[in-house]
């Protein structure tokens, strides 16, 4: 199976990370361009994006358009979730003895929940038998409105885990500024959202004959991109914890990683019992409801807090967990409560469930 190769060379690369972290922090601090702006990460992130989509086909899309409701409730269920999780993260962190600890794995938590729907999810989703046409059109609706969402998000939920809410999170003066215009919301046009349309506008010029040729070239690239993205972001927070071990940390970092992720699919597993979806819609939503673009949260939190690098631990975490978990979710898929709409012509039924190409075999 692919995505448990991929799980795997990903362990190494964070055990890489841990042991050999100076290359990694090297390449993390390196700046490209005269301006500065640009780092390392960035561009391994937009070239991540763009590799996605080149998997996307258009057709598949445009058999989703019929039946809005089912894609749009996955997207706003992902872009809500932040705003239900993390007061309850919060709560629970209060208990915990140091404050600065506690903060950091707030900060964590919310940058990966703010972030869009995964790309790995229509690989999984395929895997596990889900609708991949639908899930296809969750994530690029959740990357296409993550200028807003992703904003929205961190000034929401920051606003509600912040000394006026919960309380846990006590200096939330660096979140407004990245909440603010020129921070998420730019973050999210130039390295998600742009490079993904690119992806999907080459694939489309090119033609599906061209681009099944150079998938196996796309795949290795998207492979390599991955783990050398994985092994910079952990190179800074792991070489840390080793240098400077703090074991309840650590633990508490997997464990709040662990529980937020395995509630995130819980409520898309609940979500599509209570919509009534069939099992491979249910699949489909409960996977894109589960798994967030844990790269661009690791992306965003080296980006802005440099200062902080255990806001890197529960994100990477995150990463390895929601993999985990779309693993055991992908076994027990939902009980079928509904067949399926008569409404749809069959042929565009047909297309609605046409399993993607492999170069839509993408994970992020």
């Amino acid at each position: 199976m692919a995505q448990q190769r991929l799980l795997a060379l990903m362990i190494v690369c964070y055990l890489l990370a841990a042991v050999v972290p100076r290359p990694g922090e090297a390449l993390r601090a390196m700046v490209l361009g005269s301006g500065g702006s640009v780092t390392v990460p960035m561009v391994l992130l937009a070239v991540m994006l763009s590799t996605a989509g080149l998997g996307v086909r258009v057709r598949d899309l445009c058999a989703v358009a019929g039946r809005p409701l089912r894609p749009a409730s996955g997207v706003a269920v992902n872009a809500l979730l932040p705003v239900v999780l993390l007061p309850v993260a919060a709560i629970c962190l209060r208990a915990w003895p140091d404050a600065a600890e506690a903060e950091c794995l707030a900060v964590g938590l919310l940058l990966v929940l703010a972030m869009p729907i995964a790309g790995g999810a229509a690989s999984w989703g395929q895997h596990a038998g889900g609708n991949v046409a639908l899930v296809v059109a969750m994530v690029v609706g959740s990357t296409l409105l993550s200028p807003v969402t992703v904003p929205l998000g961190l000034a929401v939920s920051a606003a509600l885990v912040g000394p006026a809410g919960t309380g846990s999170l006590d200096d939330t003066a660096r979140l407004d500024g990245l909440a603010a215009t020129a921070g998420a919301g730019a973050f999210a046009l130039a390295l998600i959202v742009l490079p993904c349309l690119a992806g999907v506008v080459v694939r489309a010029m090119l033609g599906e004959r061209r681009a099944a040729r150079g998938t196996p070239v796309i795949k290795l690239v998207n492979i390599v991109n991955i783990l050398l993205l994985c092994y910079i972001n952990a190179s800074g927070a792991l070489g840390q914890a080793l240098s400077h071990p703090d074991p309840d940390f650590l633990v508490l970092a997997a464990g709040m990683a662990g529980a937020v992720c395995c509630l995130s699919f819980l409520v898309g597993r609940w979500m599509s019992r209570w919509t009534r979806c069939d099992t491979p819609d249910g699949i489909s939503l409960t996977f894109a409801t589960g798994m967030n673009n844990t790269s661009a949260a690791a992306v965003l939190a080296a980006s802005w807090f440099a200062h902080r690098p255990q806001v890197l631990l529960p994100i990477l975490a995150y990463s390895l967990l929601q993999k985990l978990a779309a693993s055991v979710f992908g076994t027990r898929p939902p009980a079928r409560h509904a067949a399926p709409s008569r409404a749809l012509p069959r042929r565009l039924g047909d297309a609605y469930r046409r399993p993607a190409t492999p170069g839509a075999r993408l994970d992020l």
